[in-house]
């Protein structure tokens, strides 16, 4: 059964990249555009992993991490960001980030992570 991901993106065109992406690669990618959306969707269906961008509108990506971490332990969530500081990657990964992505997001190492979030999920 092919992994299911989560991307929450408020960038049209980047959201529809990178589920082009890893749908070549097999999974299942649904695409949101707020954390809001993301919420509902993680409510409605099941995931392995969630990547999302920190800057959204309404609820932040590091809002949602931390609802997520809170009521699944399990989920895997890639925080990504154009706007990387040492204390948002901190943050993050204090919060249960699985990794912190800078943008511009490479093609090849987003699957690398997702690889190694799946392989991490099913290990523990």
């Amino acid at each position: 059964m092919s992994a299911r991901i989560l991307l929450v993106e408020d960038e049209e065109d980047l959201r529809e990249s990178l589920k082009r992406v890893l749908t070549k690669e097999g999974y299942i990618v649904d695409g949101v555009d707020s954390s809001e959306s993301a919420l509902m969707a993680i409510h409605d269906r099941f995931y392995d992993v969630v990547i999302s961008d920190i800057i959204l509108p309404g609820l932040t990506g590091m809002d949602l991490l931390k609802r997520c971490t809170a009521n699944n332990p399990d989920l895997r969530v890639i925080i990504i960001t154009a706007y990387a500081t040492i204390e948002s990657a901190v943050e993050a990964v204090k919060a249960g980030a699985f990794d912190y992505m800078v943008k511009p997001i490479l093609h090849d190492e987003l699957k690398a992570v997702v690889k190694k979030a799946l392989q991490d999920k099913t290990s523990s």
